[in-house]
């Protein structure tokens, strides 16, 4: 006697359960599928009475998942992985695209200039940038993956150590032959400086405040100089001959190598924060991620 097939419940309350159990919230949950947070409620009610399970603990501003509960939202992770795998493999052009969000300064001077690469090992793989100082949510699903430089604690995600960083001082070849030369770190106190207000603001040690006090130089003349918001636009102003910037050795390699920026002084003192590449893990082992990440690491090791 053939054995009894049970029907699936409704794609739309499994959806809804899926939203819920990853977000952590009826009312995000709601945003995400584009309807009222009851709606996603009685969805979700409608599938635990189909099942005969009790699939959340609702308290009065969260839920947790029931024993239950876990056991089909990570059945319908590792389901919703299977049905993306697929849908690449009959894409009609057999390509992969992969949106990855960075914030501006590493995404225009650090990936940008490596991307051909990764392009000539992977032609299949088309690649979305987004360029923001905004941290992605990667739960609400508009990045699969994310370039970070932080201090590496990011809860729920899949977190795959990069590289570390350092600071110099940098300036303009035309800068310093006005200027004259640099022997010791008090000898920048004389010199014009663009500070880096984003990076000031934040603990990446990534500013003249963490050069000042390792170099042991006063405190109170830390803020005096030409204020600019963003690595981007104070590594500009350094490359005009504006003054003297901090800059992180991720960011001006090239400008270094080619002599549109001089390095000043020998020592380079290592930031707080370093670089991570993330993503959930329901996508970490994706191949498109898995080999974009893995080409990340062979960048970031590299020369």
């Amino acid at each position: 006697m053939p054995a009894v097939t049970r029907r699936l419940p409704p794609l739309e309350s499994l959806r809804a359960f899926e939203a819920v159990a990853r977000l952590g919230s009826f009312k995000r949950a709601a945003e995400e599928l584009a309807v009222t947070a009851s709606a996603v409620s009685h969805r979700v009610g409608d599938l635990e009475a189909d099942l005969g399970v009790a699939l959340l603990v609702r308290h009065v501003r969260r839920v947790e998942l029931s024993v239950e509960g876990e056991a089909l939202a990570a059945g319908m992770g590792r389901a919703l992985q299977e049905i993306r795998r697929t849908v690449a493999a009959v894409d009609r052009r057999g390509r992969a695209r992969l949106r990855v969000s960075a914030i501006p300064s590493h995404a225009v001077r650090w990936l940008a200039p490596r991307l051909q690469r990764f392009r000539a090992q992977h032609p299949d793989i088309d690649i979305d940038i987004m360029a923001d100082l905004a941290l992605v949510d990667l739960s609400q699903r508009t990045a699969d993956i994310a370039l970070r430089f932080g201090g590496g604690a990011y809860p729920n995600l899949q977190v795959e150590p990069l590289m570390a960083d350092a600071i110099f001082p940098v300036a303009s070849p035309g800068y310093m032959a006005a200027a004259g030369p640099v022997a010791t770190p008090a000898d920048i106190l004389r010199l014009d400086r663009l500070i880096d207000t984003t990076a000031r603001d934040d603990r990446s040690g990534a500013h003249w405040q963490h050069w000042f006090e390792t170099n042991g130089l006063p405190l109170d003349a830390v803020n005096d100089g030409m204020n600019l918001n963003g690595s981007l636009l104070t590594l500009e102003a350094a490359v005009n001959g504006l003054g003297v910037a901090i800059a992180r050795r991720t960011l001006v390699e090239e400008d270094v190598r080619t002599g549109r920026l001089l390095r000043l002084l020998d020592a380079e003192i290592p930031t707080n924060w370093n670089h991570y590449a993330v993503t959930l893990p329901s996508l970490a082992d994706w191949q498109p991620v898995r080999q974009f990440v893995d080409w990340l690491k062979a960048e970031a090791g590299g020369p």
